[in-house]
């Protein structure tokens, strides 16, 4: 016979399950917005969000899975919200990059300990792998979004976009780390500005090239 399980408090079981799992997560942005990545444990997470070791189990097999979804939830949440801030501008390169990039910019401003997930990416081989999945997904969506604005392009054209798109996006992350440190003296829409240029002067150049 099946075990019934009760709401708690009007609560359902579902419900508390996903409620401990959105703890833990904020707890982890917390541990690594005060320590860092590398300083990340089960012991730390769990202290900061007032719940047993017994609960980080009931959501994750390790640790490198807890850092897998903090990745998931920054990549999924900017991404997001800057493909839908891209795709509300006019077909137009240069609007729609730089639409993208101040969402990008303001959602790790807003959230510094979103931002250094991704700065101390290094700090672990599964971070990495997991920055390196983002920036390749996010780098696909610009090119794509660069061969639907910019004509038809042969073979060699498409590769091209397709690198450059990769550069920029793969140095975005570090560059916005080091504006949000005060590393480039820049007022925050000169920076957009710069950034979204830069883009759309690669993916031109990649697009002219014979």
């Amino acid at each position: 016979m099946a075990t019934v399980v009760r709401p708690f408090r009007g609560v359902s079981a579902h419900d508390r399950v996903a409620q401990r799992r959105a703890d833990l997560i904020d707890a982890a942005f917390d541990v690594v917005g005060d320590s860092g990545l590398a300083k990340l444990t089960m012991t730390a997470v769990c202290e900061r969000a007032g719940l047993t070791q017994r609960y980080f189990y009931e959501q994750f097999d390790n640790r490198d899975e807890l850092v897998n979804a903090l990745f998931d939830e920054v990549f999924e949440q900017y991404f997001g919200r800057a493909r839908a801030a891209a795709e509300s501008q006019p077909p137009d390169l240069h609007l729609r990059a730089r639409a993208a990039m101040e969402v990008f910019v303001d959602f790790f401003a807003t959230d510094p300990r979103k931002a250094r997930v991704f700065a101390e990416s290094v700090a672990t081989e599964s971070a990495a792998k997991h920055k390196a999945d983002s920036v390749r997904r996010f780098a696909e969506y610009a090119a794509n979004q660069a061969f639907s604005l910019l004509g038809t392009l042969d073979d060699r054209g498409h590769t091209r976009v397709k690198i450059a798109a990769s550069i920029i996006v793969g140095g975005l992350t570090d560059t916005a780390a080091q504006w949000l440190a005060g590393s480039i003296d820049l007022p925050r829409d000169e920076f957009i500005d710069e950034i979204a240029l830069l883009f759309v002067v690669a993916i031109e150049a990649a697009c002219r090239v014979r």
